[in-house]
């Protein structure tokens, strides 16, 4: 019983200084954000003042209106072609099953930064400019293997006579495919579609290589703000990107998480 309630002690003790380690510097940067004079802690005072300075400071509404086109776009293009190349996988079972795999997955065993700096490589070698499709295309390089892995764990669990079921009353494979696997694997294909968003959204390494000035990112318009201004605007900006992104994972976790209405 003693060594139950030690074990039990020890969890405990480790899940909270993990959660504080992990969650006190987001709480920290929040109420930053409501200093009316600098970025320090413990806060000076309470304000609004730089939540509404977001609103005067056009770069940065330029900057959240490309992230959000750009996050829209990989979100649609990872997801279709992830879902699709997970239905694929799951149907094939020859040989070379597990190598496409892999290749697929591939891109979440190498840092960001190598597979931002190889494709600005290749662009350099061909003589290509980076633009809007290029950055789109490297944002769906690093964020496919999340819906490829979302809808693969689902079809571990799909049932192919529903299928077959459906072809034996005239309907061709492409109709089983759009009418019967598809929605039935809506809880893994919205949370995969969300998740990229929010990945993409968020990112840095990729569009420091690749982005033009015409495409600057918020990530890339916060880097760059801060090596000029230390102000608790920074703050103010990045907790709401923290609002945005934790909203997110909320709808998905409310919609198709815990509640197991992922399962076929």
């Amino acid at each position: 019983m003693l060594k139950l309630k030690v074990r039990d002690v020890v969890w405990f003790v480790t899940t909270i200084v993990f959660f504080c380690f992990l969650l006190l510097p987001l709480l920290i940067l929040i109420v930053v954000s409501f200093n009316p004079v600098a970025m320090v802690f413990p806060p000076q005072g309470f304000t609004l003042h730089w939540y509404r300075v977001i609103l005067d400071k056009p770069e940065f509404l330029s900057a959240a209106w490309a992230s959000a086109v750009i996050g829209i776009m990989t979100a649609v293009i990872s997801t279709t072609v992830g879902v699709l190349a997970a239905i694929g996988l799951h149907r094939y079972t020859g040989r070379l099953r597990k190598p496409m795999e892999f290749a697929l997955l591939s891109p979440l065993f190498f840092p960001a930064v190598i597979v931002a700096l190889a494709i600005f490589q290749l662009m350099m070698a061909m003589g290509m400019m980076t633009n809007l499709v290029v950055l789109v295309g490297a944002h769906v390089v690093v964020t496919m293997p999340y819906p490829v892995r979302n809808v693969t764990a689902q079809l571990s669990r799909f049932d192919r006579r529903l299928e077959e079921a459906a072809m034996t009353v005239g309907a061709t494979p492409r109709q089983a495919l759009l009418k019967v696997t598809i929605p039935l694997l809506r809880a893994s294909i919205v949370p995969s579609l969300i998740i990229t968003f929010v990945l993409s959204w968020n990112n840095y390494t990729v569009s420091a290589f690749l982005a033009q000035t015409d495409w600057t990112t918020l990530p890339l318009q916060l880097r760059a703000y801060v090596q000029y201004e230390y102000e608790p605007f920074l703050a103010a900006m990045s907790t709401v990107l923290i609002l945005i992104s934790a909203v997110f994972l909320f709808i998905v976790e409310r919609t198709f998480g815990m509640s197991g209405r992922g399962k076929v």
